[in-house]
């Protein structure tokens, strides 16, 4: 089984993903400024507020512009209605994670918990229709199960957590604890699912990696999620019994594959080789901790250490490296489209330069660096890592106006076609 072809004809509007892409840099902000303001001690409400400005706010956004993106080109799931997804899938994902936080800041007041049932239960629905959408086309490859079954795990995780916010409010009398539990294996099912995806395409294609064994691709789409259901089941019944263990295995197995194929590249200068590397190494770190991780009792470093591996060693890794190619990416299909034939467009090193790709990474094992120091001291770490993650802010967000400006200028140099029809 290979993997699937880009069908780059199917790929919606440029406005749609990079309205997504350019919310999350701009929710990197308050997130790294209410971790600059958190104590650090799992859990808290202190460090719930940052946990989910990143998990909803910075990747959530970013991954979900992805995922739309991903699924036209990969799976050829057509946008049809563009204005649909952008006012309740971005809208209502923006509007809600601004009521949550806000619920946070009020002490979980029930009001504003509420308001974030309902525009949660809005991008629920949007998300639905996309999964039924996309359940419906004839795609069958490894990378196109992955990213249905990863949509399928990001909407029971929304749904799980506005669950859980109707047990906030006393309107379900169901246990947190166990919800919580189904919460979070979900949420991983849903990041991990879709680096999956980009894996088993992507690498290939940009790393020339050997592809992923046929058993893999055919079968890893839905043996994470079933593993991550006895997980589940087994922490549920047993919670001191090390139940988890059951997500372990299949995640261990992609961490090794891909690992064996990143040395298989036949582009060994390739800048995006070290984001991978880096987000694998996380990856190892974790499950190396593994069998140490309880969900109900652990200590404030473990933690701190699970929250950051998961979320930026592995997931911001992975999205950081991707962005400096995917934006160019789209920004020189959308001239392409709109370019008469054969027309010579400037390459992709013109929007964002391998130089600043490869300067970013260096920041960003700086971030790194301050995120271990967080881990072992949060008390002074904390605002070290703010200060690292403002630098690094602030080169992103000054790295794609340059890349905007230059697309308009490129659009701006266009020859105007011909409006006689032939």
């Amino acid at each position: 089984m290979t993997a699937a072809l880009p069908q780059l004809d199917q790929a919606p509007p440029l406005t749609l993903p990079l309205r997504f892409f350019i919310a999350g840099l701009l929710w990197l902000l308050p997130a790294l400024l209410a971790l600059g303001w958190s104590e650090g001690a799992y859990p808290s409400l202190s460090l719930l507020i940052p946990l989910h400005l990143l998990t909803l706010g910075v990747l959530g956004n970013i991954m979900l512009g992805a995922l739309l993106q991903l699924l036209a080109v990969l799976s050829g799931w057509r946008c049809s209605q563009p204005g649909w997804w952008t006012i309740g899938l971005w809208g209502g994902w923006q509007l809600g994670t601004l009521s949550l936080i806000t619920a946070f800041l009020q002490q979980f007041s029930p009001f504003w918990l509420q308001l974030t049932s309902v525009l949660f239960a809005v991008v629920a629905l949007h998300l639905a229709t996309l999964l039924w959408q996309v359940w419906r086309l004839p795609t069958r490859d490894g990378s196109s199960r992955s990213l249905r079954m990863a949509l399928l795990c990001l909407l029971l995780t929304l749904l799980l957590g506005g669950g859980m916010l109707q047990v906030l409010t006393g309107q379900l009398p169901l246990p947190l604890a166990r919800l919580l539990v189904w919460h979070r294996l979900l949420a991983q099912g849903w990041v991990l699912l879709l680096i999956m995806a980009v894996a088993q395409s992507v690498a290939p294609l940009f790393l020339m990696t050997p592809p992923y064994p046929p058993a893999w691709q055919r079968h890893a789409w839905w043996g994470w999620p079933a593993c991550l259901l006895l997980a589940a089941m087994s922490m549920a019944r047993w919670p001191d019994q090390g139940g988890s263990l059951w997500a372990w295995f299949p995640a261990l197995c992609f961490c090794g594959l891909t690992w064996q194929r990143l040395q298989q590249t036949r582009r060994h200068s390739e800048w995006l080789l070290p984001y991978w590397r880096l987000a694998l190494g996380w990856l190892s770190v974790l499950l190396l901790l593994w069998p140490l991780f309880s969900w109900r009792m652990m200590p404030d470093w473990l933690g701190r250490l699970l929250g950051w591996g998961w979320l930026c060693g592995l997931a911001l890794t992975l999205t950081l490296g991707m962005l400096h190619r995917i934006v160019p990416f789209l920004l020189w299909l959308d001239l392409k489209n709109l370019a008469p034939p054969r027309y010579k467009l400037p390459s992709l090193q013109d929007f964002i330069s391998e130089q600043h790709a490869r300067r970013n990474l260096q920041l960003w094992l700086g971030v790194q660096t301050c995120a271990l120091c967080w881990i072992a001291y949060p008390l002074w770490g904390r605002w070290l890592l703010a200060a690292s993650l403002l630098l690094l802010w602030g080169t992103l967000l000054h790295l794609g106006r340059q890349a905007w400006q230059r697309y308009h200028q490129i659009r701006h140099q266009l020859p105007v076609s011909d409006p006689t029809p032939a």
